[in-house]
């Protein structure tokens, strides 16, 4: 009685746990770090591609700021 209770247990959380590294995998999000210079010191020349250009073309989001939780963005 307690093997098989314990047998059904260890499936439902191998299950869960599964699936949910599956579905994790499925959606994961790439964060790259911005940092931000003063405008005098750095300059883009016609090569660089500003970083919101990148974050745009592939699935790459800008890296949560100190106390920022959420983000709201319009797309």
């Amino acid at each position: 009685m307690h093997k098989t209770k314990i047998f059904v247990a260890g499936c439902l959380f191998s299950s869960l746990f599964s699936g949910a590294w599956y579905v994790n995998e499925k959606v994961k999000r790439e964060y790259v770090e911005t940092v931000s210079f003063d405008d005098s010191a750095i300059r883009l020349t016609n090569t660089e591609t500003p970083i919101e250009v990148l974050t745009e073309e592939a699935n790459v989001f800008e890296k949560f700021r100190p106390r920022e939780y959420v983000r709201v963005v319009i797309r």
